[in-house]
């Protein structure tokens, strides 16, 4: 399945099967979290919370859904007898909590992937409109350039002033992206060797990008080696070449390439993807004539997804780095 982005600013929320019991439920705040997966690929998934040697599991605490430990047993070793088809996985959050401004699944299936942002404030939503203009404004001038360059493989090499001037605006909105991710993470960063720490925690390697209007060409992975330990700008050659063409035009224009640009102006899509999710990116029929699509998402651990809150808010839970 290929997914696309446009931009329609409604929610696609989908149906979910995740049972879930408020935490605490017996006095105690040392609760670890499981998501159980059962064996039946289309079954539910449910959410369970362990205290000690005990174990609950759905919405409403019960004997039926509460499991103690049994002789010579670890809490986990009896729900692994008694569930033999599942498999279970402890999460990193509890119900209810997500890392502010970083999308993820509710639940296993990689078709939920890139997932969902829980935070749907008016603040965050405009957040999130501003940035999506932003990016229209930048593929709007990509199109203008595309009419005159004719954007194949032979032509990647192609540089000038028009393609310069979009390459340094792209590039300078993905870092205004990784600046104030890492902000509402409660991290200051100013250089690449801090913005690199979203690449793991957002997959952003993971992701890659078809660009419909122009079928021939390969889709982009703007973020393919930028991994903790690698070199954290020179691992990203667009945007090693914005810095050449930014500071030291004069020695460093034939950088300033069609190519880099594509890649630029996709690594800001990429961004918009990893922070919103599917309510920012479209799928399907709602895809329309995207400029760009999702051409591969990221695999998330069971560990990693989002476990939507019953009965309360969603809390913010800053990133640990």
């Amino acid at each position: 399945m290929r997914l696309a982005w446009n931009f329609t600013l409604t929610p696609f929320l989908p149906v979910i099967s995740l049972l879930f019991l408020p935490l605490g439920t017996n006095g105690s705040d040392m609760v670890d979290n499981y998501i159980e997966v059962t064996g039946d690929p289309f079954g539910p998934e449910f959410y369970w919370t362990v205290e000690a040697a005990v174990a609950h599991r759905n919405l409403v605490p019960s004997e039926f859904d509460t499991h103690r430990s049994d002789p010579g047993r670890t809490i986990l070793e009896t729900m692994q007898s008694r569930f033999p088809t599942s498999r279970f996985y402890k999460v990193d959050l509890a119900a209810g909590e997500y890392h502010p401004r970083i999308a993820r699944p509710y639940v296993t299936s990689h078709d939920d992937s890139p997932g969902h942002n829980p935070d749907q404030s008016e603040r965050a939503r405009r957040t999130r409109i501003i940035a999506t203009g932003q990016l229209d404004a930048l593929i709007q001038e990509l199109k203008r350039i595309c009419m005159v360059v004719h954007p194949d493989r032979a032509n990647c090499e192609v540089y000038g002033h028009e393609i310069r001037n979009l390459m340094v605006i792209a590039c300078t909105e993905v870092e205004a992206q990784w600046k104030n991710i890492m902000h509402e993470n409660g991290q200051g960063a100013e250089r690449t060797s801090d913005y690199i720490k979203l690449s793991r925690p957002m997959r952003l390697t993971e992701y890659r990008v078809a660009l419909p209007w122009y079928p021939w060409l390969e889709p982009i992975a703007p973020f393919k080696n930028w991994i903790v330990g690698a070199l954290p700008s020179q691992s990203l050659p667009w945007y090693t070449a914005y810095n050449h063409v930014k500071h030291d035009r004069e020695s460093n224009f034939a950088q300033a390439t069609l190519g880099n640009a594509l890649s630029a102006v996709a690594g800001c899509f990429v961004m918009l993807c990893a922070q919103y999710g599917w309510d920012f990116a479209r799928r399907g029929e709602a895809a329309g004539d995207a400029f760009f699509l999702l051409a591969d998402r990221p695999t998330w651990l069971p560990a990693e997804i989002y476990i939507p809150p019953r009965g309360r808010e969603w809390a913010p839970r800053p990133l640990a780095f």
